[in-house]
């Protein structure tokens, strides 16, 4: 409810207070929206950086493979820019994929899949298929305003 029309209820509430609460439940109900759109502001930080989204929606089968390779060696120094700027991920285990690792005994499986032919309990010995990311540092800006939480780039119209 906005501030005038509390101070409208309040008034009409000294004079009449039937009148106060049929106003009130006239008034339309705003429901706010708790969805957390960071992942939205990170693909428009993305898209902003280095054209990401524009990169994996367009067509790439008409051009050949160095005009890709070129675009891609822009695009990955740009959104590895933004990611270190942004969130800094990080691995979580340091050996080099195809590398012997140990899973020890009580791993925690929110860090470490555990895929092929499991027998037993832990601890395991395997083959580092994917070292794994984390983020280290989530400074994403804050969403300033009562921004759309589906938008994640706005269309630019440059007026001549």
């Amino acid at each position: 409810m906005s501030l005038i029309n509390a101070f409208k209820a309040f008034f009409k509430a000294l004079k009449d207070p039937k009148k106060a609460q049929e106003f009130l439940e006239d008034q339309p109900v705003v429901k706010k929206d708790k969805t957390d759109p960071s992942h939205l502001r990170l693909l428009n930080l993305l898209q902003d950086s280095s054209r990401l989204v524009d990169f994996f929606k367009e067509d790439i089968s008409q051009f050949n493979d160095a005009q890709v390779g070129a675009a891609v060696r822009k695009i990955h120094a740009d959104c590895n820019k933004s990611l270190e700027e942004y969130v800094t991920i990080r691995p979580i285990m340091e050996e080099k994929e195809g590398q012997q690792v140990d899973v020890p005994e009580g791993y925690d499986p929110t860090n470490i899949k555990i895929v092929g032919k499991v027998k037993g309990q832990p601890p395991f010995k395997g083959k580092l298929i994917h070292k794994g990311w984390r983020a280290h540092k989530r400074s994403l800006p804050k969403q300033v305003g009562d921004l759309s939480t589906e938008v994640i780039q706005p269309a630019e119209v440059e007026i001549q």
